[in-house]
């Protein structure tokens, strides 16, 4: 695959919930876990995605519904067609003794992330937050695997609280090496702020989401003010350096015209 759009056959779709599903296409990409491709509707639009899965035969990535596109998406069966291109972007870099951090259907990259320190046996531990049981894919597989700790916001799965709420409490247990983590922007900066009370900081690898158009770092849609960083080229993932000269923490995303609402 490449910055050319070409259609796929859908394999198969795995639903999770009504508002939550995985779609699987033959395996006609190398990734690396963190990369995204974009994923096209005719008629309807495009949207990053990153990876959550690739496996001998097969590359899958997962939706939730959260707007018009996505809704869309929740239609798509196995046989459809969908337009895909890509991977872009940097994505995470395996190292061993990692703790992964993931906030809702920010999980899905991290457990491309967890498919590769396995397959590498590189020992890692996982938290993964959601707000509700119902928020959570691959329930089956994530609570059988030992390096998961799963929390909900509401207490209806795993332990109650937020996950980046037991990070002191693990970090004193086992020092934590590396963070990476992928969720909403709040928490990533939670993620960041922790790891920047110890010396030397605790290095990070975090997985932002900006509004994209090209994915190749020509349009400047998804640059970072302060620093001019484009999500798509030297993101989604980037280093606690990185961040460093980002003013736009905490302010509303720049929308399809590249404004950024009042």
């Amino acid at each position: 695959m490449s910055e050319y759009m070409q259609t796929y056959q859908v394999k198969r779709v795995l639903s999770h919930n009504p508002g939550l599903k995985s779609f699987r296409f033959d395996r006609v990409i190398e990734a690396e876990p963190g990369q995204f491709v974009l994923a096209w509707l005719p008629g309807v639009d495009e949207k990053p995605f990153a990876l959550s899965g690739v496996f001998e035969h097969e590359i899958e990535i997962t939706i939730k519904a959260v707007g018009p596109f996505t809704n869309q998406f929740m239609n798509v069966q196995a046989g459809d067609w969908v337009g895909l291109r890509g991977p872009f972007g940097n994505g995470f870099q395996p190292i061993e003794g990692m703790v992964l951090v993931g906030g809702g259907i920010g999980n899905a990259p991290l457990r491309y992330l967890a498919q590769r320190l396995r397959e590498e046996r590189l020992a890692f531990r996982w938290v993964i937050g959601v707000k509700t049981a119902e928020d959570l894919a691959f329930r089956d597989e994530l609570e059988s695997m030992p390096e998961c700790m799963i929390i909900s916001e509401d207490g209806s799965i795993g332990k109650k609280g937020r996950a980046v709420d037991v990070l002191a409490a693990m970090h004193d247990n086992e020092p934590i090496i590396v963070l990476a983590a992928s969720g909403p922007e709040a928490m990533l900066l939670s993620v960041h702020g922790f790891a920047n009370t110890f010396s030397p900081d605790i290095p990070v690898q975090l997985s932002f989401e900006r509004y994209m158009k090209c994915a190749v770092g020509l349009c400047g849609q998804c640059c970072l003010d302060g620093t001019g960083l484009r999500i798509c080229v030297e993101g989604p993932v980037l280093s606690g350096h990185q961040l460093q000269g980002v003013t736009e923490w905490g302010r509303p995303h720049r929308g399809p015209s590249g404004r950024r609402p009042k």
